[in-house]
Parts: C-alpha cells; sequence; structure tokens
C-alpha cells in the first residue's frame, strides 16, 4: 500500500540520496536539482525558504521504500515555484498523478505559474507536461568546466574592477542586460572576497567585463554576467574574460566544477564556452504553466 505524506526533517537526507540517484541518470535527470545527495540536502534545507521543506515536498513509500518524490522551491516575490521532479522509481511511474494532484494542492494562492526543467532524455517528464499542457520556452544547454582543465588555460593577467571603470562598467552592464536581476550598481554592492568582477582594458578604456560568485563553503560557483564592447568584439576578449574568471574560481579549493547553462539557439555563447574548455554534459526543456 502506498502512501503519500509532507516530507518529515528526519528524511531530508533520505530523500536528498533518492534524488541523487535518479539525478545521476539521463532518463530521469531534472534541471534544478544537482546531482551530489549533500548538495541537495543543502538546498532542500537552507534554499528552499518561501514555503519550508516540510510543507513543499510530498513523498511516496511502498513497503517502507521510498518510491517517489516531488516538490516544489516556490518565489513569492515573483508568485513562481520551480517543480522539483517529479522523481519515481521507474516500474512505480503509475503513481504520478496522484503525487502531482496532491503537490498542486500544497501550492499557496499567490502562485500563479510553475516551471518545469526535465533533461530532453526524460520522456516520462516530458509527456506528463504535455498531458498538463505546460508550454515549452526553450531548450537549454548544461555545460560544465572540471577543476583538471585548469592547467590548458593560458595565462592571463588577472584586473579586477577598480573604481576608474565603475561607469563603464554600469553602462555596459544595463545595456546588455537591461531589466535583468542585478543592475550594474548592484553587481558593485555586491563585491566581496568571494564575488568579484574582471575587466580587460585596452587604451585605459573597458572592453569587457566578468561578474563570477563563488560559494566556498559549498565548493559552488557561478559566471553571472559577461559582456564585451561592441567595438571590441571579434578579438577574444570574451575567451580572456572566461579564462580569468576561471583561473581565480579555481583558486578556491573546495571548487571542483562549474556548470553554465545556456540557452540552445545561442550557438555562438556555446562555441565560445567550448572553446575554453567547456565540455556539453545535458540538454534541457524549460517549460511554465499559468495556474
Amino acid at each position: 500500500m502506498t502512501k503519500i505524506e509532507l516530507m518529515k526533517d528526519s528524511e531530508v537526507d533520505i530523500v536528498a540520496s533518492f534524488i541523487s540517484e535518479l539525478n545521476s541518470i539521463e532518463q530521469s535527470h531534472i534541471g534544478y536539482c544537482g546531482k551530489d545527495r549533500l548538495e541537495i540536502a543543502h538546498s532542500i534545507r537552507e534554499d528552499i525558504t518561501d514555503i519550508a521543506y516540510n510543507n513543499s515536498f510530498l513523498t511516496v513509500y511502498d513497503e517502507g521504500e521510498l518510491i517517489g518524490v516531488i516538490g516544489f522551491d516556490s518565489d513569492l516575490e515573483s508568485n513562481s515555484a520551480e517543480v522539483w521532479g517529479p522523481f519515481i522509481k521507474e516500474d512505480k511511474w503509475n503513481i504520478v498523478n496522484s503525487l502531482w494532484k496532491r503537490m498542486i494542492e500544497l501550492l499557496p494562492d499567490e502562485i500563479n505559474s510553475i516551471s518545469m526543467f526535465p533533461n530532453k532524455e526524460n520522456k516520462q517528464v516530458l509527456q506528463l507536461a504535455k498531458e498538463l499542457s505546460f508550454n515549452k520556452h526553450s531548450d537549454q544547454t548544461i555545460l560544465n568546466y572540471n577543476r583538471s582543465r585548469v592547467k590548458e588555460l593560458e595565462e592571463i593577467p588577472m584586473l579586477e574592477l577598480g573604481e576608474r571603470f565603475y561607469t563603464e562598467m554600469k553602462q555596459l552592464h544595463d545595456q546588455s542586460f537591461p531589466n535583468t536581476y542585478y543592475s550594474g550598481q548592484q553587481i558593485i554592492n555586491r563585491l566581496n572576497d568571494d564575488r568579484k568582477v574582471f575587466v580587460i582594458e585596452n587604451d585605459g578604456q573597458l572592453s569587457g567585463y566578468i561578474y563570477v560568485e563563488a560559494e566556498p563553503d559549498y565548493g559552488e560557483a557561478s559566471i553571472e554576467f559577461f559582456a564585451v564592447h561592441e567595438s571590441e568584439r571579434g578579438k577574444g576578449i570574451g575567451q580572456k574574460l572566461l579564462t580569468v574568471a576561471l583561473k581565480w574560481l579555481f583558486t578556491i579549493e573546495s571548487i571542483e566544477s562549474i556548470n553554465l547553462c545556456v540557452n540552445s539557439s545561442n550557438q555562438t555563447a556555446i562555441n565560445l564556452y567550448k572553446k575554453v574548455g567547456f565540455q556539453q554534459t545535458h540538454e534541457l526543456c524549460f517549460f511554465t504553466k499559468n495556474l
């Protein structure tokens, strides 16, 4: 007999191991969740905060064995939620509709849209998205750079953003990424030992910048933004910026690899990342549905 229940505090590590196992397989992979069980457990405990995990994640057991998990990470400010899963043992997929229905019942009234991010090989979730009338927005390519390849990077001097380039950096960022989650000024305000902007200059003028963030305690890092002035494109500046950022990030001993998510239609960016040494790991589909 199967029973669907809210995830308990004592189950976080068990659920994290379950997600880790299924997320390591292309056919059951979901892009939001990661593969490392410790990172998954940390994300559940520390990052899922607007609606706590014990009110947003469901588990299903069959004769004492965990066979299914689904949950959501809500953002009440944007009235949206990202669906983690469904993660279900391959031979137990018949529980999916009951599990999905229970999850929808947990969503607060403020949530008016939900999204899913399955691997292209996750045929069961792709079919579920179709049956539930989700709208497909884009295909996304996941790229990875591993620490073992750092020695292949060319030597380029690191130049951190200083006050003399603040105005130029803000203008370039705000023109390149209008209405994004951080303005140029907000990036400058965020700078510290673990968040840095590196720049390339030419004849005293800013040619381009890259903004990166690291979380040394959890071995995580992200390349948030980078841009090159239109007049400076085609000179290899993007490659140099990525090289400098990677070299700095891997001075942090806890970081073993860095992942990027790029729209699959942006072949120019994908080729640039691959030229630096990133390797393609997954192709995902991004779906949303209004409630």
